[in-house]
């Protein structure tokens, strides 16, 4: 028997795997800040770390990556490295859209971007657990003015998350202000896998058309730039119909607490 529909939005439950965070004391507060400063050294080490090795080589940022490419085309773990290295990216700020180019040098189009898309959600996943572990507490995004737009942003996360992927919205930032807003990790995650999907394979069929990293734009078949085009108009016009489409915000009250809409559709 069908019932009255429950109200949807902020006010549900939480999902099983993300608990609600224990009220704050002082003990707790203490502890949140050994754990934040841990997680900013150790991601401050591995981006120093990261950066020297590049400076020790003598060579650029691109020219580095493409000789390392080289060094693992065709052996038989080069796979399980471009994953490694696609979720290790996120923790030193590599930029994506070389690991995603690098996916066609090795691999071509058909096993590249399936591997792609692994690599790039995983590497999402961690850099969104950084923004979350490192980032404001539940307390301080109840607190207005911060609030009453956080729990806008968290009701529309997918619609938001989507559409920042569509739009190509630079990789790390997003993932960044997903975490940081405490955006529900599974809202995030399908957003980041159905918006990356044009631009992945864009970069991929790039890369497996010129073979090196490092090659430029002219160095592209003509093919190529026709689909890099189509994906990119695709994507935009995607985005725009997800704005259309998305539920409008959540009204707020001043203290920033949100008001449930029982017609939001879930």
């Amino acid at each position: 028997m069908n019932g009255p529909s429950e109200p949807s939005g902020p006010n549900e439950p939480p999902e099983p795997n993300e608990p609600p965070e224990p009220p704050d004391t002082d003990g707790s507060i203490r502890r949140r800040r050994v754990h934040r400063l841990g997680v900013l050294a150790l991601v401050a080490a591995l981006f120093i770390a990261a950066q020297l090795a590049i400076a020790r080589s003598g060579k650029g940022t691109v020219e580095w990556f493409s000789d390392a490419v080289d060094l693992v085309r065709g052996s038989w773990w080069a796979a399980p490295a471009y994953l490694v290295a696609y979720a290790a990216r996120s923790l030193v700020l590599f930029p994506a859209s070389l690991m995603t180019v690098s996916a066609g040098v090795l691999f071509g189009p058909w096993l590249g971007i399936p591997l792609a898309m692994v690599g790039a959600l995983v590497s999402a996943a961690i850099s969104y657990e950084v923004a979350h572990t490192v980032g404001p507490s539940d307390d301080t995004l109840n607190r207005p003015p911060v609030g009453r737009w956080a729990h806008r942003i968290q009701h529309a996360g997918f619609a938001t998350v989507l559409t920042m992927r569509l739009l190509m919205v630079p990789f790390d930032p997003v993932n960044l202000l997903a975490g940081g807003l405490h955006i529900p990790r599974r809202t995030f995650l399908a957003g980041t896998a159905i918006g990356i999907v044009p631009w992945v394979a864009a970069l991929v069929l790039a890369g497996a058309s010129v073979g090196r990293v490092d090659a430029g734009l002219a160095d592209l078949s003509a093919t190529t730039l026709v689909f890099a085009a189509a994906a990119y108009a695709l994507s935009i016009g995607l985005a725009a119909l997800v704005a259309r489409r998305s539920p409008p915000p959540l009204a707020a009250d001043p203290t920033g607490a949100p008001q449930s809409d029982p017609d939001t559709p879930r």
